[in-house]
């Protein structure tokens, strides 16, 4: 079996793995080894395959994690040298336009593929393995300092730093893992395990939002805590499409992301309008229930949502009470989903390894010279470009540390 001596060893070659390599390799010799055939596979992915980027708001209030203030003040600090305008001069070395679009998305303006390869044709000095199946690791001590060993089914590799950067289980069908979940906890960090977010939520048998699957509607949703705390989407209104299965598009996808098994849902599905008011409003006294409600939602919705005894009343006739029931159904739908999809159709994970053993640098405290970047630590960004941005982030604030030791 080959043996290979580095000073860095990459393991996973998405985002943090492909840009620290490239930042590395005129310093150190860097080794790079990936369990697919091709590059970045999930990557390639992103945003419908055009790569969102960034976002013109990078803060951590779009992100999540089980430890908040240490995720926020880790954030920050990472903030602070890789903002956006970073992501687009990365964007721009790589060949790159970018355009912007609703809430602040940047994406290429080609299919992001292009840029992953230019990245992958400047790695000329990166020893690159692909297809890889990592068998052992383990670590010990050559001369008083701590050494890397990984072995595949085709090499040995040996190493003094060791980047983990090989993201969660999401998309497993793209060959996604919980390897470096696995190799931190075996190494003595606590985790919290992977579960699907960014994904579709389901409804459940008998919800009355069931049937109204190909309807897309803008909405705001609140995530209503056991505790009484309410949680929501920064960005507020976001388009909501109904499926065979339950509620996806991106207003789902960012709930996902802070609902919790159990909490209910209040949908509002007239954000930008109200109800109460036109049912105050004489000129509308006249009009049965359903001819005011139908022109401001999609018949199906709206038949789904007005109590039956109600869609042929008058408004003038309708008690205060009745107004108010009709108001909720409208505009604080409650619901309790039975669940989020699968991890095949997630985008992303919440879980990670815990950040209490990980230093501001993304060392980890237990092992020197051992990085973690990425989607596999403790923290996920919500739905607009914020993973990839975090990931870039991550591989800025490691370089940097990295290159003080070659120093």
């Amino acid at each position: 079996m080959p043996k290979i001596n580095t000073d860095l060893l990459i393991i996973g070659g998405g985002v943090a793995g492909l840009f620290t390599a490239l930042r590395c390799q005129d310093k150190m010799t860097v080794t790079l080894l990936d369990s697919q055939e091709i590059l970045g596979k999930k990557w390639r992915l992103a945003g419908g395959a055009m790569g969102n980027m960034t976002n013109r708001t990078i803060n951590p209030d779009h992100y999540v994690s089980h430890n908040p203030k240490q995720a926020k003040k880790l954030l920050h600090s990472l903030f602070k040298t890789w903002q956006t305008e970073q992501t687009l001069a990365f964007m721009q070395a790589m060949d790159m336009d970018f355009e912007e679009r609703e809430y602040g998305q940047i994406f290429c303006k080609k299919p992001v593929k292009n840029l992953i390869e230019n990245l992958v044709r400047s790695l000329t000095k990166t020893k690159i393995l692909l297809s890889q199946k990592i068998l052992s690791y383990f670590y010990h001590e050559e001369e008083g300092q701590k050494q890397y060993t990984i072995k595949t089914q085709t090499h040995e590799i040996t190493c003094k730093k060791l980047l983990i950067a090989t993201g969660s289980p999401a998309c497993p069908q793209i060959g996604a893992s919980d390897f470096a979940l696995r190799l931190a906890q075996k190494w003595g960090h606590s985790i919290f395990s992977f579960r699907p977010a960014l994904v579709p939520l389901l409804l459940p048998k008998h919800s009355p939002l069931l049937g109204l699957e190909g309807i897309s509607i803008p909405v705001c949703i609140k995530v209503l805590q056991n505790n009484g705390q309410e949680k929501k989407d920064p960005c507020g209104i976001r388009p909501l499409l109904f499926t065979h299965t339950g509620i996806s598009g991106p207003a789902s996808l960012v709930i996902s992301c802070l609902w919790q098994d159990g909490e209910r849902l209040s949908i509002d599905f007239l954000p930008s309008d109200n109800l109460l008011e036109k049912m105050h409003d004489t000129a509308h006294g006249k009009k049965l229930v359903k001819n005011l409600i139908l022109p401001l939602l999609p018949d199906r919705l709206a038949y789904a949502l007005m109590p039956k005894a109600l869609q042929n009343r008058k408004i003038a006739e309708l008690s205060k009470k009745e107004r108010e029931e009709l108001v909720k159904a409208v505009h604080r739908f409650p619901c309790v989903p039975a669940g989020t999809d699968t991890l095949k159709k997630a985008e992303a994970c919440l879980g990670g390894i815990a950040l209490d053993t990980i230093s501001p640098d993304l060392e980890s405290t237990l092992h020197k010279n051992l990085f973690f970047a990425g989607e596999c630590l403790d923290i996920t960004g919500l739905l607009g470009g914020y993973n990839i941005h975090f990931a870039l982030a991550c591989a800025n604030k490691i370089v940097n540390k990295i290159a003080k030791i070659a120093s």
